[in-house]
């Protein structure tokens, strides 16, 4: 005896009192419902498809073990043992099977010789190898359990097992003329230590070994294990062995089932089918010869149209044949048997979603055939009559398979489907020797439904619907739906896919949708790159999941499919794609409030939106579009995740959004030039710094803008804000500096040192000095529009070595121009400060004022006002556009800022600044913001609800304010305007508030 190894086994434990390791590798799916194994159109000889597959001529020669089975069962005991369980089968008068004791094989199997290797791969004698085919079937006697414990695992050959693992086997290598080569029946001696125990052993090695000779679960009488109705004396007399699932409770089997493991009328007319007593096994299977003992009755089960003309075919019901009494005209449940509708037709094909072999490598299609006209066929040959009749009616009933009883009965094991509509119950008349064609047309079954787009092939997908959901079916047979849609990079996306039934709720017992994905320019490859290796992988009913990232902008296929590469009317889904592609505007301010629109596919109205980590407010939700409001964040990138929460899908949009200062924005000084500046003074020029996008021209609104100084300064907002300094919608951030120490102070100015290591700055100088007397004055500069009627306040601050001086004077007069004072002479405070108000009229030259401490009138600094003409001015913006808010919430005003045309430039004073603007409802309920523009502009076709002007004069920082409203209108309402300034000074803005959701 040489050893060989196996492969490793992959679904060594698909049912423990199924098949062992290498039958599962071997033979990883066959198509049946009466015979166990179908030919396919792989694998086997051309012209064999649909043909179930057989022992040759019948005749079947086993070899038993050397060993004992047990103490009770010694080596000739249990050869008798087998041969009684056999000939159950072999003893059926209608059926022409012949089971021959060969002799023994080549060792006592055992522990010793079958185990499993560390690499996975079992170690077992030739002889029982499934290519041992001079051994056709072996029959193990496992004394110990030690054989099972290597097949099957550990402690599956313990006593405790012996309800699943008693006797377990079956055929392990097929011919391509679809006969069986090579079987193998192991029987645990730990379950036959007791004749007590010999009943339940003979009752599992009977259905395993009609399982060795072709024969698949059959479903009859299923009262008989679900007491629904109570089943009657008829109903155990007709319950077939091979059904396929038991109770755990009998145990002893006698408990549940009287004479256990005789073949019943079903048993037997299945077997008879696979082996007539007469006839010839080559004729094809839907034609053979019919016994003259026997009757036949064939037919196939359709759905029908509107108009009740038969379609196509239905799989999967299980049509049964009860003979009519004739002394009673009742149908006997003794007396029946079944077929399960196109038990000759492909089960499971395979689809390209997720490809066409099965886990093993395996062709899927070498098992079942491809002709469409077998997809409802049954098969109730082999029909007897009692009580010596020669002719009969029967009943012809359908009914679904029990997803839990029966699940694995083929062709739809081990995911069953529910039949569609209803039938009643048919009469027959059959007699023996002759074959009656009967086709069952379904009623009220689900009908042929068009699909909402044109039929698709790889090549020609459809587009994506906009709302990016859809409804349509997998119909006909081998249905496939392909849609294509444009994304981009660096995101991620859930397809999402739920089977209905007829009435449009959600199904795990039709369709079995997979979800597939390519690239547009893919090649058409199976499986898809990115696939759902199986249906119903979420943790919604009926619902299949694919979650897919996207690494580059293309354009993108999806392909949807029933994962048997099924189709049939009644295969109904429903599908929504939930992506993300882009977001208006890209940049956010660190302070929030900035209304986002973020495009895409699929959003519906309880759709959630994140930015980082952190769930953003929506504004509004229509399918392709959800606008939403920023929280506050600090700068940098982040990502934008859309979630639905009933399934969890979702979409990340991959660093989508930056915050304030990104990672490559330039920061650049416009001002910060000084004149010395005493000691407590504040200098007279502002630090001015510009925010820019890496282009170097985008202006970047909302950064933090940090100014430091060494030696230390103190450092306020120019426009008077307190808290973080962040760039306006120009991209500014300005700051005035108070002098603290004397010397040289350097100082810095960086972009979002808390987000960046390295962050971005910029560097100016400035001196402080100290004496016994200075005089510090602000403003020291300031451009007014001409003709302009304003007031200045200049503060002057007397300081004495830094410290301010109290008690002072300060004298303010007119050295230039036309102006009048509130006061020329002024004492300092305690702070020592002296102000007085510098009144100007019609502003029409350049004015300047000296302010000098008395009575000396030394030491003096000197104030300057520059006309500035109305051509020359322009507008920049600062804040308040745009924004969307929900109605009832506080409009931000709307700010810009007058400057002159110098570089760089400077605020004006003074200049009036008119904001124009209309109040509108928007056709459509349309917003302002979306994903590919800030729409400023009139809508083609909007409810005028108000319009006016305001006009606002600027302050000493050239900004100039308008407080939006609403004018008591409520709802979806949207002001439109331009606020302009001279003669080239113009600036759109927008502001809408939206109903709450």
């Amino acid at each position: 005896m040489k050893p060989h190894s196996l492969s490793p086994c992959a679904h060594a434990l698909l049912l423990r009192a199924a098949v062992i390791c290498l039958i599962a590798v071997l033979l990883p799916s066959a198509e049946a419902g009466g015979p166990k194994y179908i030919a396919g159109v792989s694998y086997f000889n051309p012209g064999l498809a649909g043909t179930p597959l057989t022992w040759s001529q019948g005749a079947i020669t086993y070899y038993t073990d050397q060993g004992d089975l047990s103490p009770i069962l010694p080596g000739p005991n249990a050869d008798a043992f087998v041969a009684s369980a056999f000939s159950q089968w072999t003893s059926i008068p209608i059926a022409a099977v012949v089971a021959t004791h060969g002799g023994q094989l080549a060792e006592n199997v055992s522990g010793a010789n079958v185990y499993m290797n560390s690499d996975g791969t079992i170690t077992m004698p030739a002889d029982i190898e499934p290519s041992a085919i001079g051994t056709p079937l072996g029959v193990v006697y496992d004394e110990d359990g030690m054989v099972t414990d290597a097949l099957l695992g550990q402690g599956a050959g313990d006593a405790s097992e012996c309800f699943y693992n008693a006797a377990y086997g079956g055929d392990d290598n097929l011919g391509t003329s679809a006969n069986f080569l090579h079987a193998l029946v192991v029987i645990n001696g730990n379950c036959a230590q007791t004749s007590s125990q010999l009943p339940d052993v003979e009752y599992r090695l009977v259905r395993v070994l009609g399982r060795v000779l072709g024969l698949d679960w059959s479903q009859l009488n299923l009262n008989v294990l679900t007491g629904d109705p109570p089943p009657t004396p008829d109903d155990y007399a007709g319950f077939p062995v091979m059904h396929q699932t038991d109770p755990p409770n009998c145990i002893p089997i006698i408990l549940c089932f009287p004479n256990p493991y005789q073949p019943k009328i079903d048993d037997q007319a299945a077997l008879s089918r696979l082996y007539p007593a007469t006839g010839n096994l080559q004729t094809l299977p839907q034609k053979p010869v019919v016994s003259a003992n026997t009757a036949r009755i064939h037919g196939s089960v359709f759905f029908t149209t509107s108009g009740g003309q038969a379609a196509e075919g239905m799989q999967g019901v299980n049509v049964v044949a009860r003979w009519i009494d004739p002394q009673s005209g009742l149908p006997s449940h003794a007396v029946s048997a079944s077929s399960v509708s196109g038990f000759l037709f492909s089960g499971n094909a395979g689809n390209t979603v997720t490809g066409f072999n099965d886990s093993s490598g395996q062709p899927l299609n070498q098992f079942g055939s491809n002709d469409i006209t077998l997809e409802g066929f049954f098969d109730l040959g082999g029909l007897q009559i009692p009580n010596g009749g020669t002719s009969a009616q029967f009943q012809l009933t359908v009914e679904g398979i029990d997803p839990f009883w029966s699940y694995a009965l083929e062709p739809y094991g081990p995911s069953q489907v529910e039949p569609s509509g209803r039938s009643g119950s048919i009469l027959v008349s059959a007699s023996l020797g002759n074959d009656t064609e009967q086709d069952i047309l379904m009623q009220g079954n689900a009908l042929s439904k068009p699909d909402p787009f044109p039929l698709t092939t790889y090549q020609t997908p459809a587009a994506v619907p906009l709302g990016g959901d859809w409804m349509a079916s997998f119909n006909p047979y081998g249905d496939l739906d392909y849609f294509q849609f444009s994304g981009q990079a660096n995101r991620t996306l859930s397809v999402f896919v739920t089977a209905l039934d007829e009435t449009g709720a959600a199904s795990e017992s039709k369709s079995q949708p997979v979800i597939g994905m390519w690239g547009i320019s893919d090649p058409e490859n199976s499986p898809a790159p990115a696939n759902t290796p199986s249906a119903f992988n979420s943790s919604v009913f009926g619902m299949t999941m694919l979650n897919a990232q996207l690494l580059q902008t293309s354009g993108f296929r999806i392909g949807i499919s029933d994962f048997r590469g099924d189709g049939r009317p009644d295969y109904r889904y429903v599908a929504r794609i939930l992506y993300g592609d882009q977001v208006n505007p890209a940049r956010a301010s660190v302070a929030g409030g900035t209304a986002l629109a973020v495009s895409g596919l699929g959003f519906q109205s309880n759709t959630r939106v994140t930015i980082g980590n952190v769930t953003a407010p929506p504004l509004a939700i229509s399918a392709d579009q959800v606008l939403v409001t920023a929280t506050p964040m600090a700068d940098g990138v982040q990502n934008i995740g859309l979630t639905d929460p009933p399934t969890l899908a979702n979409s990340v949009l991959s660093g989508v959004l930056t915050y304030g200062a990104g990672p490559n924005d330039i920061l650049s000084l416009i001002a910060g030039s000084n004149p010395k500046t005493p000691v407590g003074g504040q200098a007279p020029n502002p630090i001015q710094v510009r925010v820019l996008a890496a282009d170097g021209v985008t202006p970047v609104q909302g950064a933090t803008v940090v100014f430091t100084s060494s030696p230390a300064a103190a450092f306020s907002a120019c426009s008077g804000a307190t808290g973080p300094m962040l760039s306006d919608e120009d991209g500014q951030a300005c700051a005035f500096v108070t002098v603290l120490t004397a010397g040289v102070m350097t100082i810095t100015v960086q972009l979002a040192p808390a987000s960046y290591s390295s962050p971005r700055q910029v560097q100016t100088a400035l001196v402080g000095t100290s004496s016994g007397l200075d005089i510090a004055l602000v403003p020291q500069m300031t451009s007014i529009m001409q003709g302009a009627t304003v007031n200045v306040t200049l503060t002057a601050r007397v300081l004495t070595n830094g410290l301010p001086l109290n008690g002072s004077s300060v004298n303010f007069q007119v050295l230039k121009g036309s102006a009048d004072l509130s006061a020329s002479t002024v004492t300092t405070n305690a702070h020592g400060y002296a102000s007085t108000i510098v009144e100007i009229s019609s502003m029409a030259g350049d004015i300047q004022v000296s302010a000098c401490v008395g009575p000396g009138n030394s030491p003096c600094q000197n104030f300057s006002a520059t006309s500035i003409p109305a051509a020359v001015l322009q507008l920049q913006a600062v804040a308040g556009s745009p924004q969307v808010v929900t109605a009832g919430q506080a409009l931000q005003p709307v700010v810009v800022r007058v400057t002159d045309s110098s570089t760089p430039a400077n605020p004006v004073l003074g200049a009036s600044v008119a904001f124009q603007f209309t109040g509108e409802r928007a056709g459509g309920d349309s917003t302002i913001i979306s994903a590919g523009d800030t729409n400023i502009h009139n809508d083609p076709d909007p409810v005028i609800l108000f319009n006016g002007q305001s006009v606002v004069q600027s302050d000493a920082n050239g900004l100039a304010s308008w407080p939006p409203s609403m004018e008591g209108y409520t709802g979806d309402v949207a002001i439109l305007g331009t606020a302009t300034a001279g003669t080239t000074g113009n600036i759109q803005f927008a502001v809408q508030t939206l109903l709450p959701l």
